[in-house]
């Protein structure tokens, strides 16, 4: 025991100097603190000071003690999506990889099929008791699933979370769209234009296209660019049709199945089908103009190779050997490139018509099924997987085009190649734009399989050179097509 006194201004001196503690431990009696734990999860824990005086004595505390709650047990979806092997499937991966790592509660179990597989799966998937919680459409086929109650509407979620139709490129948002409800959400987009081999217009000293060129000019590039084993032009009388060497054009799918075609026929004057998609215009002026068009340039003028000629040539345009042009998406780009072709090449848009020069667009989406056992968790990964976030990362990888029209930039060449890819692919789809090309989405009706197989019936004889009253085909694609239509009762 200390002998010295200690005045109260020393204690508080020396407690100043940080050794107040010891000294109050020397001068008091013994305090045994009895610790009783108690497990409780708390946000603030308080403490109270105790002066015992006297002689020792026996202090109880109760001590609050934070206890984390135990882990909760990771919730599985499943998510289904066509991919093919390699680069795409390695995205969607990384893709699922991200979003569990910033969703710990989530584990997301993902089956690729093949694009053709998908395709010829998807009725079976979505009938089975329990399909995933996330799944993959393509514009095609969208609306007859939409019909028959595959998908939720995503509304109710989009208006929670504060996402805006507008916050996508409308014309997209449409292709899902039905009586106000969005059944699913586009996850990228295709824009079209015609591709072209400078150097090979330029071995034959024919002009390059310009970018308001029309479809007369279509048809006079296709036909000087179509060339015999001697060069000879397909508008020369001594042109040999069973020895071409060069195409004008590669095959235009010319259904109502396919992208690019409603950018000719919207040319022309009409769509495939009015706007509530239950009546079709197949008999119209103008999609007979297209039809007789495409039979003209492939049976006619022999600007579009046939199946048997295209076969075992890889891609018609990037083999630099089959076709001077290839109407194609944004996709082709990329592929160009990681391919290094060793070609000028350049891409104009789509050549106008009497009503106007037209920008296509397609796209697939994902949607939260129906039945899906988990809806919250599967509506947390779309929203993830549409987001600008992971399309800003998609468009700088040069996969595929975004779902967004203030990221486009995304998907600019950063070499500069083509030159007009931007004017093509990029400026008709971002905020702003004020240019001539106007711009048009695809959108399906119900009984798009049906329609198909009336186009294998009626058209296929005409486009395969077998038969050439195509007003005749029209006119029964028309009438049978219009029963079909009218099978879906909204």
């Amino acid at each position: 025991m200390l002998t010295k006194k200690i005045s109260r201004r020393d204690l508080l001196r020396m407690s100043g100097l940080g050794i107040g503690a010891a000294i109050l431990a020397a001068c008091q009696p013994k305090v045994v603190e009895k610790i009783v734990e108690v497990e409780k999860v708390v946000t603030q824990i308080v403490k109270e000071e105790v002066i015992v005086e006297g002689t020792p004595k026996i202090v109880e505390k109760v001590v609050e003690k934070v206890v984390e709650a135990a882990p909760k047990e990771r919730i599985e979806i499943n998510f289904a999506t066509p991919g093919g092997l390699g680069l795409e499937r390695t995205m969607y991966t990384n893709f699922v990889y991200a979003f569990m790592e910033e969703n710990p509660d989530i584990k997301v179990n993902i089956s690729f099929e093949s694009w053709a597989d998908y395709m010829t799966k998807l009725p079976t998937i979505l009938a089975a008791g329990m399909p995933p919680d996330v799944c993959h459409s393509h514009w095609t086929i969208a609306m007859d699933y939409i019909y028959n109650g595959a998908f939720i509407d995503h509304m109710p979620y989009m208006e929670r979370d504060g996402i805006k139709r507008e916050d996508f490129i409308l014309e997209l948002m449409d292709e899902f769209e039905h009586g106000g409800k969005q059944y699913m959400l586009p996850k990228d987009s295709a824009l079209y234009g015609c591709y072209y081999n400078k150097d090979m217009f330029d071995l034959y000293g024919v002009e390059y296209p310009k970018l308001d060129w029309t479809i007369d000019d279509f048809v006079q590039t296709a036909t000087l660019m179509t060339r015999d084993d001697q060069g000879r032009p397909a508008n020369d009388p001594n042109f040999d049709r069973t020895k071409v060497k060069n195409f004008g054009c590669a095959f235009i799918d010319p259904t109502f199945a396919g992208d690019i075609p409603a950018g000719f026929t919207n040319a022309f004057g009409k769509h495939w089908f009015e706007p509530d998609m239950m009546t079709s215009n197949f008999d119209s002026d103008a999609i007979i103009a297209y039809w007789e068009l495409t039979r003209q340039l492939r049976c006619v003028i022999n600007a579009m190779p046939t199946p048997a000629q295209a076969v075992g040539q890889g891609d018609l345009w990037r083999n630099a050997q089959l076709v001077a042009m290839k109407f194609d998406h944004q996709q082709n780009t990329f592929f160009a490139k990681q391919e290094s072709v060793q070609f000028k090449y350049d891409v104009n848009p789509l050549p106008g018509g009497p009503n106007g020069q037209f920008s296509p667009a397609a796209c697939s989406a994902f949607g939260v099924t129906a039945k899906a056992p988990r809806m919250e968790e599967g509506w947390r990964l779309l929203k993830f997987l549409t987001s600008e976030e992971t399309q800003r990362w998609i468009g700088e990888q040069k996969r595929w085009s975004v779902n967004r029209p203030n990221i486009m930039d995304a998907i600019l060449p950063t070499d500069g190649i083509p030159e007009h890819y931007p004017d093509v692919h990029v400026l008709p789809w971002s905020e702003g734009y004020t240019g001539n090309l106007k711009r048009i989405a695809m959108k399906a009706p119900v009984g798009m399989g049906k329609l198909k197989t009336l186009y294998s019936t009626y058209l296929d004889p005409i486009l395969t050179c077998g038969s050439e009253d195509v007003a005749g085909a029209a006119r029964n694609m028309k009438i049978e097509g219009d029963k079909v239509l009218a099978e879906a009762d909204w």
